[in-house]
């Protein structure tokens, strides 16, 4: 049987007219299937008689409330983007509401799910971007990730972020245990194998990343793929890290369907600095297996990642400190790094 080749696919229950005129406006040439019965139950069946091509960008708009069953089986089941037009609830990265997307209500219902459905939709993908901030253990991803989305939101632009691995999706607390040392030292683990488990974990999150970039938002994330390239290539004969490097691009981008970074920012800093500042961190928790390898594991991490800053596209090396080993502050870094992306945001 031939996969469709949709666009995109637009599930809804909505019986409101106006509504409906709406979404077939703002979808353009996506498919519109009106529900006759449950989501799951439509879902399954063209899974089954009519499927799409792998990537089909899906997502349901639905009168019903977000404890519904349809609505739970849609958004934690099938990873598929949920427009309930309620108020209220608890709402996921893939699960919107009236209230989570900032729509006004109005005296007319009619009008404000109108709205809500301009929001939900995809609308601006060309504005979007990939931000990776990349890094040895200590150098700052997480405060400088959140130095970048205090800045987007000070210039009202849209963002959604994102920490790899992720402990919320696939793999990610067991990703956790490896890195304790409950499964083996450092050096007992094969990257290739290892490197595999992360890309899983970010495979999961493959739902979240494309509704986001079909929405123009700036996505920043605490590490990527591309953390693979440094942490696990490292370990490696330095004659065999490019060739692992191509295999872990070519797995991600090309049989995950991952999207590519726009920018890869490696924000570099000498181990023995990122150590004294971990060692210094009341907010970090028991150290893992990378942060407490030997300095020399840390200097090839190091390294492989300077070869990246020099080798591959979109790489950025932002310094962390002087020739003299000072580390920079944290507002002169992060300015740094916005003028290493200002084309992109």
């Amino acid at each position: 049987m031939v996969a469709v080749n949709r666009k995109i696919v637009v599930f809804t229950d909505v019986e409101d007219k106006q509504v409906l005129e709406v979404i077939r406006e703002v979808a353009g040439d996506a498919e519109t299937i009106q529900l006759e019965k449950s989501f799951a139950y439509e879902f399954m069946w063209r899974g089954k008689h009519t499927p799409y091509r792998v990537g089909t960008p899906m997502c349901f708009i639905t009168e019903k409330t977000v404890e519904d069953a349809d609505v739970v089986f849609a958004v934690y089941s099938k990873r598929v983007p949920v427009l309930s037009l309620t108020t209220g609830g608890e709402t996921t990265n893939l699960l919107e509401t009236i209230s989570s997307l900032g729509i006004e209500c109005k005296q007319n219902t009619s009008e404000t799910w109108a709205d809500a459905v301009r929001a939900f939709l995809p609308n601006n993908n060309s504005e979007s971007a990939v931000i990776v901030f990349e890094g040895g253990d200590g150098a700052g991803k997480a405060t400088q990730t959140e130095y970048m989305r205090k800045r987007l939101d000070k210039e009202g632009k849209a963002h959604a972020s994102l920490d790899f691995p992720s402990d919320k999706h696939r793999y990610g607390k067991l990703i956790r245990k490896v890195l304790s040392g409950e499964r083996g030292a450092l050096h007992d683990l094969d990257p290739k194998l290892f490197s595999l488990l992360f890309s899983l974990n970010r495979f999961d999150t493959l739902p979240e990343l494309r509704y986001w970039l079909t929405h123009g938002k700036k996505i920043l994330l605490d590490r990527y793929y591309t953390s693979n390239f440094g942490h696990q290539a490292s370990k490696l004969e330095e004659s065999e890290r490019s060739d692992f490097i191509r295999h872990l691009e070519q797995l991600e981008l090309e049989w995950l369907k991952l999207p590519p970074p726009d920018v890869a920012l490696y924000l570099d800093l000498p181990p023995a600095a990122a150590l004294v500042a971990m060692q210094r961190d009341e907010k970090r928790e028991s150290l893992d297996i990378h942060e407490t390898a030997g300095l020399s594991y840390k200097e090839n991490v190091r390294q492989t990642y300077v070869w990246c800053c020099q080798n591959q596209r979109n790489w950025v090396q932002i310094e962390c400190c002087n020739d003299e080993g000072e580390r920079y502050s944290r507002e002169k870094v992060h300015e740094m790094i916005y003028n290493a992306v200002a084309k992109h945001i």
